[in-house]
């Protein structure tokens, strides 16, 4: 499935996306559409199930697209025909086992609403890749928020923004089209495992300022809890607890989501709310590490000025050492005050005792900084997903067997009955993953 690259990086339907400002590219959506058709490896067939055995889409010229109907969607012919010139999303079935859903998570999207130029002052730099969740919920949810109920202004401590999401629909990231297709195909599959293929990260991202202790020179101005500002299915709130309770009242065991785009390892429990709400997991989700692309922990130690002063909860540097130590795994997967603590003692038991139990139960691994590749195994009675992390690949290693592996960890969940709650076993095959734990 392509991703935003073979487009525009941050590119949505056929739109291009720059400096907060949206431009029209239908046709560099179509050749984009057209170079991935040519050079990728995939079986790709006509609506009536005939093989494609060229790409022959209608001209389209790059127009404004000044309307959108109620689900986001650019309202405007060029729009339409240009994403429609290729359809990604499709299934693939192997056996009694497995069905592996592939969905497209660019083409069929509606504007990332935290990436408008009115949210900008929502960030802040001395909370580094943090926005409030209670910010972002309102953002997603739009005109549907609080049951449809959405407040004039959206606080986040002294800054006060008109809510301009009041009057709009909710995110999606799937589509109307493609979220009704998604949902049948999981409801009438007889495999044991369904398997979505998702090119976007599932799994929140969140982290417990609130629980900063004094001293540090900055306080968490918002209400609560803060998450990661990604354009992935960890923010559309609203969608993905849609799809997770179409999973549960469907009776759907065995749902399993595999996927990337994070540069990095997650391993945990698919579910719709996370505490204080009720934590209710349908499914287990992985997303696995890039192979040479940089991770969000290298990014922050060449970002982050080292006097600022919550570096620790995200870099640490050891003395005498050149590699960084991705304290910011700790940060998501047990909260502030543990990645704090291992930052000034370097003891991992300590700072596990000091994990905030209600911050990610989700969570079962994090890796932010992890290179390698994820190999995943089904079976009538379980599905393994096995980490394979490496030592970035800057250079060719000269070994004959190639680099050394930094850890193997496999994640296996047995398969549950309708009702039942999913549950993740964990084995490190080898290596030491600590902080990732």
């Amino acid at each position: 499935m392509w991703d935003n690259h073979e487009f525009s990086v941050f590119g949505w339907q056929s739109l291009q996306h720059f400096n907060g400002q949206d431009r029209p590219a239908q046709s560099r959506k179509q050749v984009a559409l057209q170079a991935w058709f040519e050079f990728q490896p995939a079986r790709i067939v006509k609506a009536d199930g005939t093989p494609m055995e060229r790409f022959d889409p209608p001209p389209v010229h790059d127009a404004p697209i000044v309307r959108f109907d109620d689900d986001g969607f650019g309202d405007e012919p060029n729009n339409r025909l240009a994403v429609a010139s290729l359809t990604g999303y499709r299934a693939l079935r192997w056996g009694r086992h497995l069905d592996l859903i592939l969905t497209d998570q660019w083409s069929y999207r509606s504007e990332y609403p935290a990436g408008r130029s009115e949210a900008s002052g929502f960030a802040r730099a001395e909370f580094p890749q943090m926005l409030p969740q209670d910010v972002l919920e309102t953002l997603d949810a739009g005109r549907a928020f609080a049951g449809g109920r959405p407040p004039a202004t959206i606080s986040f401590g002294d800054t006060h923004v008109p809510n301009f999401r009041a009057s709009e629909p909710p995110q999606t990231l799937l589509g109307a089209k493609q979220k009704a297709w998604f949902l049948d195909r999981l409801k009438r599959s007889g495999a044991t495992w369904k398997v979505w293929g998702c090119s976007l990260g599932t799994l929140e991202q969140r982290f417990d300022p609130q629980n900063l202790p004094e001293g540090l020179g900055v306080r968490w101005p918002g209400l609560g809890y803060a998450c990661a500002a990604t354009r992935d299915h960890s923010t559309a709130f609203l969608e993905r607890a849609d799809i997770y309770a179409h999973i549960r009242d469907s009776g759907i065991a065995g749902f399993a989501t595999v996927c990337g785009d994070r540069h990095s390892f997650w391993a945990g429990l698919a579910a719709p709310a996370l505490p204080p709400q009720s934590f209710e997991p349908v499914g287990v989700t992985f997303v696995t590490g890039s192979v040479s692309s940089i991770g969000s922990a290298e990014l922050l130690d060449h970002d982050l000025r080292r006097d600022h002063p919550l570096r620790d909860l995200y870099v640490r540097r050891r003395p005498g050492s050149t590699t960084p130590e991705p304290t910011i795994n700790l940060m998501l997967r047990h909260g502030v005050r543990a990645a704090l603590e291992y930052a000034k003692t370097g003891d991992i038991q300590r700072a596990r005792a000091l994990s905030n139990p209600e911050l990610a139960p989700h969570l079962r691994f994090v890796d932010v900084s992890g290179h390698g590749y994820s190999v995943v195994t089904v079976a009538g009675d379980a599905l393994e997903c096995e980490f394979v992390c490496i030592p970035r690949p800057l250079e060719r290693d000269p070994s004959p067997e190639g680099p050394a592996v930094r850890y193997r960890v496999v994640h296996r969940a047995p398969l549950w009955k309708a009702g039942e709650r999913p549950r993740l076993e964990q084995r490190v095959v080898e290596g030491n993953p600590a902080l990732s734990l």
